[in-house]
């Protein structure tokens, strides 16, 4: 008789890829339908059970605008944050995109809000070969009550340090929580 074998491998990372989105854990059915509707722009009709996003893990990209307000949604629903934590978030990720990917830096944007070109400049920028590819992920992570949020783009970085400063500051800004 052949005696089993035990296999020495480490386990197999289970994921599964959706539209702009990698599940790290495959979450009820319930809620993967709801995720999948949100993802394609399709109405999420009714939101599952909260229990179902208590284990939660999935990776977001992210590249206009419309992407971060799917990606809100999404976030909103498994993290349970408050509206003013829910805002930062948003920042956090618009800045991903705005200032990493798209390269559009804090004295630019100020120029191009006074003279209203900010959207064009975005679309510009969306579109072109340059910065067409680029994307921002961002990765939702909920173990029961605990959760962390990672946020990556594709940019060259900028020296936050300054943004600290009082005496390098800007003081009157139309932009920059």
């Amino acid at each position: 008789a052949d005696t089993p074998r035990t296999s020495s491998a480490a386990p197999r990372h289970l994921s599964m890829p959706l539209p702009g989105c990698l599940m790290h854990v495959i979450p009820h059915p319930d809620a993967l339908a709801w995720i999948s509707r949100i993802l394609r722009c399709v109405d999420g009709g009714q939101t599952p059970d909260p229990r179902h996003f208590r284990q939660f893990h999935a990776t977001i990209q992210v590249q206009t605008f419309d992407d971060i307000d799917q990606c809100m949604k999404i976030a909103n629903v498994v993290l349970e944050l408050a509206p003013e934590a829910m805002i930062g978030l948003r920042e956090l990720i618009v800045n991903a995109v705005e200032h990493g990917n798209l390269e559009i830096d804090f004295d630019l944007k100020s120029d191009l809000l006074c003279q209203g070109k900010w959207q064009d400049e975005i679309e510009r920028r969306l579109a072109s070969v340059e910065y067409r590819d680029r994307f921002s992920s961002v990765e939702l992570r909920r173990d029961g009550a605990q959760f962390t949020i990672r946020i990556a783009d594709q940019g060259l970085g900028f020296d936050w340090h300054t943004h600290l400063d009082p005496d390098k500051a800007p003081t009157h800004m139309l932009h920059g929580r």
